[in-house]
Formats: C-alpha cells, sequence, structure tokens
C-alpha cells in the first residue's frame, strides 16, 4: 500500500520535521524487522520496549518516513522522513482510520465478554459465500486474524487493506477502560455487535457494570445510520442498546433473528432451524456447545443487517470450523477430547462445563482446569464459583494447576465432590502425567484455562505418553 507524505501528514496531523528524498512510502511497520525499503516506521513505546530504542536499525533496513513522538539524532533524520506527532500509539490509529476511509469498505465490528473470534469467523465465512446485487465479497473480506484486535493489532488489521476489499470484520478487545471507544473511532463500523457482558478482565475493568460501559461504548461511538445487533437474552447487552439512536437488530428467542429449534447432533455439532424475518433454513452447525448457537445467531444477524440472504448465510455457519483451542473436538484413541484451553473467563467456564456435562460418554467426564486470570480481588470468588459448578454439573473427575487450585477445590468440596475426585498438579507435566495414568477409552475430557494457564502443554504431554 502506498503512502504520500501528504496523506501521512493529513492522517496524523504531525509536523514534517526533516523532509527526505521520497516522497512515495511503502507499507506502515511498528516492528523494525519488518521494514523494507520505504517502509513507514511508526515507533510505539510498550510497557518492555520503546520503538524509539530502534529508529536506527529501522534506517538501516530502509525505512522511507519515521513517525516518532520524539527528535532522532540528526545524523537518522538524514536518511529518511520525519513526521513528528504527540502520540505514536494515536497516530497508528489514525493512520488506519485514514486507509479505512480512502478504502471505503463496510465495516463490522464485533466485542463481547465471550465469542468474539468464533463469531468474527462465521460473519467471515458467511461473507466469502455472498453478495449483494452484483457485487461479489469472495475474496475481498478482510478479517482480524489471531489476537489482532487491540490498539495496536486492528489498526494493523486496516492497514494491511489492499485496497480491493469490500468489506472487514474486526475484533475489538480490551482489559483497560477507553480501548474499546478509540478502537470504535478507528474503525467506525457501519454493523456493531455486542456479543455478551460478563465477568472478564476485572482486574483493569473492576467489575461486570464496569465491562458494560466499556463494551458499551461499541454502540455508543457508533454512527446512528449503522446498525447495533443487539443479543436480546443478555440483559446488560439489552440495556446498552437503548443507548443507540439507529437501527437495531435483535437475535435469541422471540427475536427478530431466532432459532426456533435445535438438537445436539450425536456426532458434535447442532442442527436447527434460523430464522431471520419471515424466512426460514435449516442449518447444520459443524461446532458443539449450546453457547456456539448464540453465536451463529449473531453472526447471521450481522450479515442480515448487511442484506446478505438466508442460503448465503446458511452456507457460511455450514461451512465454519472449530478454531484451534476454543471448543475443538477430537476423538482420540478412543478418549473424546474438548481443547477450549485459548481463554477464560466464568461465563465461558460455564460454557464450556456445561457442554461437557450434555455430552453421552461411556466412560467418566474429567475437567482439566487452570486458572482465570486478571479477574481482580474478585478472584477468589469467582473460582470457588467454578469449583461448585464443576460439582453442579456432576462432573466425575477435576484436575486444577494454578495459583487458585485451593479455591477451586474447595468450591468443588462445597458443591458435593469426594476428595478423591479432585487431583491438583504443580505443573504442565505434573497434570499430564496423572491425567494420562487414569484416563481409558471412552472418557471425555475437559482442557480449560486462560490463555497464560496454557492448557494446551497439559494435553501435549498427555498425549505424548500414549502414543
Amino acid at each position: 500500500m502506498i503512502w504520500t507524505r501528504e496523506e501521512i501528514l493529513l492522517a496524523t496531523a504531525g509536523e514534517l520535521i526533516f523532509k527526505g528524498k521520497e516522497r512515495l512510502f511503502g507499507p506502515v511497520v511498528t516492528d523494525s524487522r519488518l521494514v523494507r525499503k520505504g517502509s513507514v516506521f511508526v515507533a510505539l513505546k510498550g510497557e518492555r520496549l520503546d520503538g524509539h530504542d530502534f529508529v536506527a536499525d529501522a534506517v538501516g533496513r530502509g525505512a522511507g518516513c519515521l513517525v516518532l513522538h520524539s527528535r532522532p539524532e540528526a545524523s537518522l533524520a538524514q536518511k529518511a522522513s520525519v513526521v513528528l506527532v504527540s502520540d505514536t500509539l494515536k497516530a497508528l490509529g489514525d493512520l488506519a482510520h485514514f486507509r479505512r476511509n480512502v478504502v471505503g469498505l463496510k465495516v463490522l465490528a464485533i466485542t463481547g465478554s465471550n465469542g468474539k473470534t468464533t463469531t468474527k469467523e462465521m460473519v467471515a465465512a458467511i461473507l466469502q459465500r455472498s453478495s449483494i446485487g452484483r457485487t461479489s465479497f469472495r475474496g475481498k473480506v478482510l478479517k482480524t486474524e489471531g489476537n489482532y484486535n487491540n490498539l495496536v493489532g486492528l489498526p494493523l488489521t486496516l492497514l494491511a487493506l489492499k485496497g480491493s476489499e469490500k468489506v472487514a470484520v474486526l475484533e475489538m478487545g480490551t482489559n483497560r477502560p477507553g480501548e474499546i471507544k478509540r478502537l470504535t473511532q478507528i474503525a467506525a463500523p457501519e454493523i456493531g455487535l455486542i456479543t455478551s457482558v460478563a465477568p472478564a478482565h476485572l482486574e483493569g475493568l473492576k467489575t461486570v457494570e464496569g465491562v458494560a460501559r466499556e463494551k458499551g461504548d461499541l454502540f455508543r461511538g457508533m454512527d446512528p445510520k449503522g446498525i447495533a445487533v443487539v443479543n436480546v437474552e443478555d440483559p446488560w447487552v439489552r440495556r446498552l442498546a437503548k443507548e443507540f439512536k439507529g437501527r437495531t437488530i435483535t437475535f435469541g428467542r422471540k427475536a427478530e433473528v431466532a432459532a426456533e429449534s435445535f438438537r445436539i447432533l450425536p456426532a458434535g455439532g447442532i442442527e436447527f432451524s434460523l430464522r431471520a424475518g419471515v424466512e426460514r433454513r435449516r442449518v447444520q452447525l459443524n461446532l458443539s456447545g449450546e453457547h456456539n448457537l448464540v453465536n451463529a445467531l449473531g453472526a447471521a444477524a450481522m450479515a442480515y443487517g448487511l442484506g446478505i440472504n438466508l442460503d448465503a448465510i446458511r452456507r457460511g455457519l455450514e461451512a465454519v470450523k472449530p478454531v484451534p483451542m476454543r471448543m475443538a473436538i477430537e476423538k482420540w484413541n478412543g478418549i473424546g477430547i474438548i481443547n477450549d484451553a485459548y481463554n477464560a473467563n466464568p461465563a465461558s467456564m460455564n460454557a464450556a462445563l456445561r457442554t461437557l456435562a450434555g455430552i453421552k460418554a461411556k466412560g467418566k467426564k474429567i475437567a482439566i482446569l487452570g486458572d482465570m486470570l486478571e479477574m481482580g480481588q474478585a478472584s477468589r470468588k469467582h473460582h470457588l464459583a467454578l469449583g461448585r459448578q464443576v460439582a453442579r454439573y456432576r462432573i466425575q473427575r477435576l484436575f486444577v494447576i494454578g495459583d487458585q487450585t485451593e479455591a477451586v477445590k474447595k468450591g468443588a468440596l462445597m458443591g458435593g465432590m469426594k476428595e478423591r475426585q479432585l487431583t491438583t498438579g504443580s505443573d504442565h507435566e505434573a497434570i499430564g502425567k496423572l491425567l494420562r495414568a487414569e484416563a481409558m477409552a471412552g472418557d471425555w475430557l475437559l482442557f480449560k484455562g486462560s490463555r497464560g494457564m496454557q492448557m494446551e502443554k497439559v494435553l501435549t504431554v498427555f498425549k505424548k505418553g500414549r502414543e
């Protein structure tokens, strides 16, 4: 993507303190190792690293323009254009917003405590199989990749636009106040969805009310000409939607987009009747867990709001495969495995345990759980509740790892589990070996914990010893 010096100055409202030889520049990067000849290098200051310390490296690799918030050494300034701004992180977002507007595509934004990534994948799959009038979206859909959903990742996603895209599906994450507001300013979405509001990132957002305020900034920041997609099953989301002055599309029971009937398939997945307005289509979803039915309805509602017909929505939903480590189900050596190890909070833990409980297993149902991180002062309370949930769902065995193991164990015992049903381990290796010695064909295993717990490592140890 080519940038002119004038575009960079217009987008960032920066000051040109040195005019390099080149007038046209290449892609925007924030990592000096990715700089190529002509690149625009934006020096971000993070918690551990400051991009300004790598300006010399960027220049040495051929950077054509530097976006900085402090003046570089005179010798470096002689080799590239230098744009001085007050805040390079804001400048990165401003560059992304400028590119979004130049390309002129439609933007769909998704935030919420749970289900963001799966819903995003569903929406993207639908759009790849869709068209409006004579405009086909195949090959013209930009979507968030990996965890590029924050104040750095989302701008970099938009800055990757080539110019041929017609629509972008963006995921918005947050762990502190103000992030969703800024992400909404950058993305300027025409359609926005808040999947749910639940206890998550409480270390930064403090309370569920704080989570709701933060997520609600999506609806508050959208143009009233846009569309807010509303999960009517979530009371917080319903409340937040009342603040939006534009059109709303609801999904859930007795909503504009609804599942009138559904059944869990024996081999995994969900079959349901999708209704949007007066039309209906039978859909077979290749994802497990009733929460994924809600995600599918949210994705369908977003596509419906964009004007996509139900046949394309059905095709897209049926094409979606499990996202790695997000309710990914497999059978291995006669043992059922639910790998939901990517992340965890109280609501997603409950959904995963409910899915495990609902499986018809010939053997034991075993939960292997790690801590839910970023719970702040409410951490012990939520882990006690997690233990009680395991007992309430009648999970036969519980393996726990992390700093909150005692709270989870106590909650499970309070819920009626016996001491012999509970096992703790000092690390992934220990838990994996203990599990390896016990699990048998016919059992079902659930692996889940926050990203920092890396519960997939337990699964790796378990499998390694049984190959």
